[in-house]
């Protein structure tokens, strides 16, 4: 007798064996596109830091220069540091409460995942925090 296609014992087969590679893929996976939004949230602070620098070296303030708090959506963001931080993964600002002539941090929250952990760096460059956060 002559088999022309495959019984469904044979497709199930596949298909459990298919789903039992994927649930083991998929954790891994996960981790490594958290660890790539952190990468990518650092390297924003990393301009946002240099375009600080910019806007120090030729107003002789960081922005905001009236002190507070900035969000990435705010206009002074794209207008005065020549950022469009369109990210989806992240909230981004800029404080300098308290002295904005020689201080800033700028910080990376993230909105979904996670949210309780927040990036920093400071106007000398050091960054604090981790995404995703190490156990």
């Amino acid at each position: 007798m002559k088999k022309d296609a495959f019984t469904i014992i044979e497709i199930m087969t596949v298909v459990i064996i298919l789903a039992i590679l994927a649930t083991l893929a998929l954790p891994p996976l996960i981790k490594t596109m958290d660890a790539a939004k952190g990468r990518l949230a650092k390297t924003n602070l990393k301009l946002i830091l240099a375009a600080e620098k910019v806007y120090r070296n030729e107003v002789g303030a960081y922005m905001p220069i009236t002190g507070g708090k900035v969000g990435a959506e705010h206009t002074w963001f794209k207008k005065y540091l020549g950022l469009d931080l369109k990210e989806t993964d992240f909230e981004y600002e800029v404080d300098t409460t308290g002295d904005p002539v020689n201080r800033f941090t700028a910080r990376a929250r993230p909105k979904k995942k996670y949210t309780d952990t927040t990036i920093s760096i400071d106007q000398e460059g050091r960054i604090t925090g981790d995404y995703p956060p190490r156990p």
